[in-house]
């Protein structure tokens, strides 16, 4: 039976439409005044075609939207596929380290992520009362150091339970990996969820949220499992759940959800000037407060005990050439230290004289490349979203297009940057695809394919120029798919959830 046209639920459904344009209090409005006729409706039904492209489900399609749904049945049905997927993940993901060397490489290792051993270093000193200096202990730390305190009881546990880590000794097979591995995915997994809703917020069909969520997923196992930035999704996860509370005109919630990413990563602070565009500026200053506090409490210990090592990881944002991958910005950026000889920690095996070998503690010495600063790279995009979010606020777009413009700000990163990792590309690709889900099918393909073009591209070990135009070109081929048009900002006919539509009016 096909659904006939009821003007009250079109005028609902409009209402809806229109508290992503204005926000709430508008749409509050809006159904506070209506006492429009049937013609009156139908012609409303008409005009909202030029307001949005979301296939957004009717109103009471949702058995959670009823009044005397069940909290706890509800929460599960709408995190369904993200536990899911973040199950996928970690399984998966620990498979991979387990695995994958033994079978590919023939070599009896794990392959766990260099980077998260260095953050678990800095989770010890935090947990051994040594917080403030964590920036003087050669871990390369050079974000804020919120993921090391939410790893510290983690950390802890390694003595207790006698387990070995890679630090400060790599090892094939370290135990610590048994806690600390699931640990790291689960981590990933947690910005699945914050994505899943505000997916929802933004009328997006459940069958699209499904393909959006597992497409993430992917993006969240390269970061997790490749590479071991955890924080890098965490941040990006509480960022998402202060744009929730942005279109939800909780200033408060949006304050501190702020504050939490930024402790995690600053890297969150390109959101907050294309955010402010939809926050009045009278709440600024309290804003501003909530997100500084944080990130306050975390830093002063190492800024009094440690001034110097502290503000340069922060400011100058040293990275490593040799390890990493150049751009041409690389002949702009400062170079804080020339190439030299080093003396690391490291295992060798020792023969004794009855022919037996034992593993001995030692140094050895390795040639380590230069040293340059990634900090003015990325204070000219900070600079330039400022700009951005100076033009946007005298617009007030959308809030599909203001997404688009939040992955722009999160790309622009990556375009000046002067020596690149393929975890940096996440922030923006993740974004710009859910930007892609409120427009037409091959808009929304093509950006997948083109974000899963750059994500492999950004693991190629190529020349300055050829890696540099080859991941930006198709970085910035995801972006312009996913723009959110004039063409694609319509209600269009398809509609994924018409079966559950047309549920609405059989007889019980």
């Amino acid at each position: 039976m096909a659904r006939g046209l009821d003007p009250r639920n079109e005028h609902e459904r409009f209402a809806r439409l229109h508290s992503l344009q204005f926000g709430n209090g508008a749409a509050n409005e809006l159904m506070a005044g209506e006492t429009s006729t049937d013609a009156e409706g139908q012609q409303m039904a008409r005009e909202r075609s030029d307001t949005s492209d979301l296939t957004a489900a009717p109103p009471g399609s949702n058995p959670c939207d009823r009044v005397d749904a069940n909290t706890k049945n509800c929460w599960w049905h709408q995190n369904l596929w993200p536990l899911i997927a973040t199950a996928a993940t970690l399984v998966v993901g620990m498979a991979f380290t387990f695995w994958w060397a033994p079978l590919y490489y023939h070599v009896n290792i794990w392959l766990t992520p260099g980077d998260i051993w260095s953050t678990f270093r800095d989770a010890h000193y935090v947990g051994w009362g040594s917080e403030q200096t964590i920036y003087a202990a050669g871990t390369s730390l050079v974000t804020f150091p919120g993921i090391a305190v939410l790893l510290t009881p983690i950390a802890m546990l390694q003595n207790p339970l006698h387990l070995s880590s890679s630090v400060p000794y790599y090892l094939y097979k370290p135990t610590e990996w048994f806690v600390l591995g699931p640990v790291d995915m689960l981590l990933g997994g947690f910005f699945l969820f914050p994505l899943n809703k505000f997916a929802t917020r933004l009328s997006i069909s459940s069958r699209r949220r499904i393909t959006l969520v597992w497409f993430e997923a992917i993006l969240v196992w390269a970061v997790v499992v490749l590479y071991g930035h955890p924080e890098d999704t965490i941040a990006m996860a509480l960022a998402v759940y202060a744009l929730l509370a942005v279109l939800d005109e909780s200033w408060l919630h949006a304050g501190f959800f702020f504050g939490l990413a930024v402790a995690f990563q600053p890297l969150t602070l390109l959101v907050l000037p294309i955010a402010l565009v939809r926050i009045p500026w009278r709440k600024w200053p309290m804003l501003a407060g909530e997100i500084v506090l944080p990130s306050a409490l975390l830093l002063i210990g190492p800024l009094v005990k440690n001034w110097g090592p502290t503000t340069r990881a922060l400011l100058k944002q040293p990275n490593f050439p040799t390890l990493n991958h150049p751009t041409p910005w690389l002949a702009l950026a400062p170079q804080l230290s020339p190439a030299r000889y080093v003396l690391i920690p490291t295992i060798f095996n020792h023969t004794l004289a009855d022919g037996k070998r034992i593993p001995v503690a030692g140094l050895k010495r390795v040639l380590s490349g230069e040293v340059v600063s990634a900090g003015p790279g990325r204070e000219m995009a900070f600079a330039l979203v400022i700009v951005i979010a100076v033009i946007l606020y005298r617009h007030k777009p959308s809030w599909p297009r203001l997404v688009w413009w939040i992955a722009v700000a999160l790309s622009l990163r990556c375009v000046f940057e002067s020596i690149l990792d393929p975890f940096y590309f996440f922030p923006g690709l993740a974004i710009a695809v859910l930007a892609s889900f409120t427009t037409r099918w091959w808009k929304m393909s093509l950006t997948m394919l083109f974000a899963s073009a750059c994500t492999v591209a950004s693991f190629w070990h190529l020349g300055e120029w050829p890696y540099y135009l080859l991941v930006t070109s198709s970085l910035l081929l995801t972006l312009a798919f996913a723009y959110p048009s004039e063409g694609t900002l319509r209600l269009v006919a398809e509609n994924d959830d018409a079966n559950v539509a047309d549920s609405q009016n059989q007889p019980v």
